[in-house]
């Protein structure tokens, strides 16, 4: 099996005396799949503290257990099976702390250890019962060197065609020229990165080139849930906007897209000079900087096929927010109102956290359900405000009945729902902004 594209497993016993196979067996996975030393040694120490903490506290000394290891293209990733009540999943929250004067938090501490360790985490109950934890570490990638603008030439006439490998470094370097940091997609502010995840098959790329090779503008897009596609520009690079470019690239990445077989597109945050004439607007959220400042910024869908319905789950409060918003795209939906009844839950909620620093960003994501989801929503908030995080958002799943819990938490924290991004996740997902104005 290549390296490059392998999936590894180890079986082995839930036993401290096996600890030293299953850091080996994660650290040479890691280098062989391209991470550099520090980081391999980062996902080894995770597993490493996973491991004992099953060992001493999830499961009887001797049970089964698997591992797996696999590569990403810009990043490995170290795959737990755990029996469904293997332990208590609150370090993995950020907010997680420890102290060192109660000792019934001790037992955790290796958990924090290993939340920190990697660069994020998922953590969901498969078929049967049993849950799959998988800690995530990516590549290190240096930034963009200091170097001359990319100069593009206004073109007359183009072809679309898929990008080279060798050509996507200078198109990072083209729309960095180009483009305001905060008009780009993140993926384009680290060429090497991109590089790695176009290979991957993680995006994907067109590009307008003229007769002699020049590249005029370039489209990316992505898988977003079961469902959905979302794609990121079109990006001209010294192009008119009248050139029909923008037109061409969104048409040949929507064709694209229509052969996969994926239900619709959904394009958040366009570059200036979106053709935007066969969208539907979902709806908009504040973007603020540090200074303060205030920009609207659009999120656009595209439905390629036609919807045959799904079903959703929704808190009660939420009802005629979601009614609206399906009556204005027409979707057929079946709408199941649950809430809480009193049934047994876990103690602590999770919610992982996908930060965008540079823009003062981060995304929330329920990971487990617990009794104490709102206040898990409210010590997540009190901390990216410590960090003068500014842009809060959450994106709640329709399709998993579970997340319907976090709602009230959302509401009473001070987050409003801005729109639904239809398939998104396993279902329909409703992106919620903390504030309508900044708090």
């Amino acid at each position: 099996m290549k390296p490059e594209t392998g999936n590894l497993l180890l079986s082995v016993e839930a036993d401290e005396a096996y600890l030293r196979v299953v850091t080996a067996f994660v650290e040479n996975a890691a280098f062989c799949f391209g991470l550099g030393e520090f980081e391999a040694l980062r996902l080894t120490l995770a597993a490493e503290e996973v491991f004992m903490h099953l060992c001493r506290k999830a499961t009887h000394s001797g049970s089964p257990l698997q591992i797996g290891c696999s590569n990403g293209g810009y990043f490995a990733q170290a795959v737990f099976r755990l029996p469904a009540d293997s332990f208590d999943w609150k370090a993995f929250n950020v907010t997680a702390s420890i102290s060192l004067d109660d000792e019934s938090e001790l037992d955790s501490m290796g958990l924090v250890i290993a939340s920190r360790s990697v660069d994020r985490f998922l953590l969901g109950r498969e078929k049967g019962g049993e849950l799959k934890l998988t800690l995530i570490k990516e590549k290190s990638y240096p930034p963009p060197p200091q170097v001359e603008p990319a100069v593009a030439v206004p073109l007359s006439k183009t072809v679309l065609r898929p990008v080279a490998p060798e050509e996507l470094k200078f198109i990072s370097r083209l729309a960095v020229s180009c483009y305001d940091a905060g008009a780009l997609s993140d993926i384009l502010l680290y060429p090497g990165k991109l590089s790695d995840m176009i290979a991957a098959g993680e995006y994907a790329c067109l590009a307008a080139v003229g007769e002699s090779g020049e590249i005029g503008g370039a489209i990316f897009w992505r898988r977003l849930g079961e469902n959905m596609v979302e794609c990121f520009g079109p990006y001209l690079f010294n192009q008119s906007s009248t050139s029909g470019m923008a037109e061409e690239l969104l048409e040949g990445c929507i064709g694209a897209v229509a052969r996969s077989g994926a239900a619709g597109v959904v394009n958040i945050g366009p570059p200036p000079g979106f053709p935007a004439a066969q969208f539907e607007l979902l709806g908009t959220f504040d973007s603020y900087g540090p200074e303060g400042s205030s920009t609207s910024v659009e999120a656009w869908f595209r439905m390629l096929s036609e919807d045959t319905g799904a079903t959703v789950w929704v808190h009660p409060e939420l009802d005629a927010f979601i009614r609206r918003e399906f009556a204005k795209l027409v979707l057929p939906r079946e709408i199941r109102v649950d809430r809480p009844s009193g049934e047994t839950l876990p103690r602590h909620s999770v919610l992982s956290a996908e930060f965008d620093r540079p823009r003062g960003r981060v995304m929330l994501r329920p990971m487990w359900p617990g009794g104490d989801a709102a206040e898990n929503i409210a010590r997540h908030v009190k901390l990216m405000k410590s960090e003068n995080i500014p842009n809060i958002h959450f994106a709640l799943d329709l399709g998993e009945a579970w997340q319907s819990i976090f709602l009230p938490g959302l509401l009473g924290a001070g987050f409003e729902p801005r729109f639904v991004l239809p398939y998104a996740g396993k279902g329909d997902v409703v992106f919620f902004q903390y504030g309508g104005k900044r708090q």
